[in-house]
Parts: structure tokens; C-alpha cells; sequence
């Protein structure tokens, strides 16, 4: 049995999110851990002048990081999988990925049943508002946390779907090294603050949309094209097959755009790229 089942899909249903302990593990997870660090500062490194996104004591950082493993990862082959069968279609696009830091000192959302920064993430991610009837005018992510996260670290709380926005009914993102996260832009959820007063709390997300929604998106990724400070991605993006990059927003094998003149450049602007399956389809 996959990690990620037809249950999951349930629960997802009827409480708008689910959790899955040890989602990675192994080397993988010791892989994405040192990536990480490498990404985001500990507090040790900032707490003499700490990051002031997101209310405070605290960091937002989106697409691009220089890690090409993190991208790796989020090609998850059960995730794609999970959210196609979610957003009710093979055609989906990847949204922008977020690296999140919370340090002592990060007050947003408060502690115990505060309801201060309750919030769904559809309103900075779509046009349109909630539609109560068709799951797939929603976004699907996948937050994982790489390292564990304790009940003074700030953690997520979420509210089962049946209780609206009763926060007495919240449950705390308290969890271990490798557990997933997957909710929706419907759900309802809430930041708390940071007690503790050393360490800090992580969280790696990346998420998925349907692709004929173009009225949807939290950030765009299309200005990395040039490669101006990202060669990591467009080293990822030369490793993949023509069918993985249309996750990505590039055109499909066999769409017109690919000519000999248009693969050559891809090829020099995207190293690894194979022009061999697009080719396939014009000669």
C-alpha cells in the first residue's frame, strides 16, 4: 500500500486536511534536512537581527532556491498522483514552493484557542471565492516539516471541516521529523506564536493546481527562465522528461512551438535537456 490512499483522499473530503507521520524518512529525509538548513538560517544565525516577514521573527521564502534537491523532491511521484486524482484531471500545474522559518520572538495567531490569524489561503491564491461544491476550483499542498515540531515551535493549527471556524476544535501540527501536511486553499487554519526561546520551526511545501486555471496562483515562477541567479533550477529543469516539465508550465510534446531552431536554444538554456521526444514528434 502507497503512502497516500484512497482514505487519505476521504479525509481530505470530510475534514479538509490530513497528516501523515514519516512521509520521508532515510536518507532521503537526511538529505532534505541538511538542504534545508543550507536555505534557511537557524536561529543561532539570526538572533542577533532576526527576519521580519510574516508579523515578525519569522521568513518566507519562495521559489527560487539554490537546492536542487528540494525540487527533486517535489516531483514526489505519489503527491502528483494524489493531486490529479484531487483537482479531477491529469493536466496540473505546479505552484510555487515556500521555505518557512518561525523564531522566538514570532507572536502571530497566539497561543491556545486565539483566533487571530485564522485565515484560508484562497484569497491570496485565486480571483475567485470558495466554491462549497467542487473541490477541484481549490489548490492541494503538501507542507512538510523536515524536523520535529513541538507544541512551544509555533505549530500550524487546523480545524476539521465539520466545525467551521470553531478554534476550540483545532489541532495543533505538533509532530516528528518527516510528517505531512495536505490541505487545501479552503482550509481553515491558523500560525501560533513561537514560546520556546531557542531553535526555531521549518516547513517545506510545495502544492499543485489545475492547469486550464489560470486564474489561480500564490507566485509565478516563469521569471526564472533567464537563469539570472538560478542555475539550480534550470538544471533541474534540463533533467526532467518532456511529460515532467508540463508540470512546470512548458508546452507539450508535439505542441508547434518546439521547431529545430527553439530546441537548440532550450538545450542551451536548459542543460540536460533532451530534445530526442520532441523531436519524435515532428520527424
Amino acid at each position: 500500500m502507497g503512502r497516500l490512499t484512497d482514505a487519505h483522499m476521504e479525509a481530505l473530503d470530510h475534514e479538509g486536511f490530513f497528516i501523515v507521520p514519516d512521509f520521508i524518512s532515510g536518507d532521503q529525509l537526511t538529505t532534505l534536512q541538511a538542504a534545508q538548513r543550507r536555505a534557511l538560517p537557524t536561529y543561532e544565525q539570526v538572533k542577533e537581527d532576526p527576519p521580519q516577514d510574516q508579523s515578525g521573527h519569522s521568513l518566507l521564502k519562495c521559489f527560487p532556491y539554490e537546492e536542487i534537491e528540494l525540487y527533486r523532491a517535489t516531483m514526489d511521484e505519489e503527491s502528483i498522483a494524489f493531486a490529479r486524482k484531487w483537482l479531477k484531471t491529469d493536466d496540473i500545474h505546479m505552484r510555487v514552493g515556500c521555505l518557512i522559518a518561525r523564531y522566538p520572538g514570532h507572536s502571530d495567531g497566539g497561543t491556545g484557542f486565539d483566533d487571530s490569524s485564522l485565515h484560508i489561503d484562497n484569497g491570496n491564491n485565486s480571483l475567485l471565492p470558495v466554491s462549497e461544491d467542487l473541490r477541484e476550483f481549490g489548490q492541494i499542498g503538501f507542507w512538510i516539516h523536515l524536523e520535529d515540531v513541538e507544541e512551544e515551535q509555533a505549530p500550524l493549527r487546523l480545524i476539521p471541516k465539520q466545525y467551521g471556524r470553531d478554534m476550540t476544535k483545532c489541532v495543533p501540527l505538533v509532530c516528528k521529523s518527516g510528517t505531512l501536511c495536505v490541505f487545501n486553499n479552503y482550509s481553515w487554519h491558523s500560525a501560533t506564536a513561537y514560546t520556546s526561546k531557542d531553535g526555531q520551526r521549518f516547513t517545506w511545501g510545495y502544492g499543485f493546481g489545475r492547469a486550464d486555471h489560470y486564474w489561480e496562483g500564490f507566485r509565478h515562477y516563469t521569471h526564472l527562465g533567464n537563469g539570472k541567479g538560478s542555475t539550480i533550477f534550470q538544471e533541474f529543469i534540463g533533467g526532467l522528461t518532456a511529460a515532467q516539465r508540463q508540470l512546470w508550465r512548458f508546452p507539450p510534446a508535439g505542441h508547434p512551438y518546439y521547431t529545430e531552431q527553439t530546441l537548440v536554444l532550450l538545450e542551451k538554456q536548459y542543460p540536460g535537456w533532451d530534445s530526442d521526444e520532441y523531436r519524435q514528434m515532428f520527424t
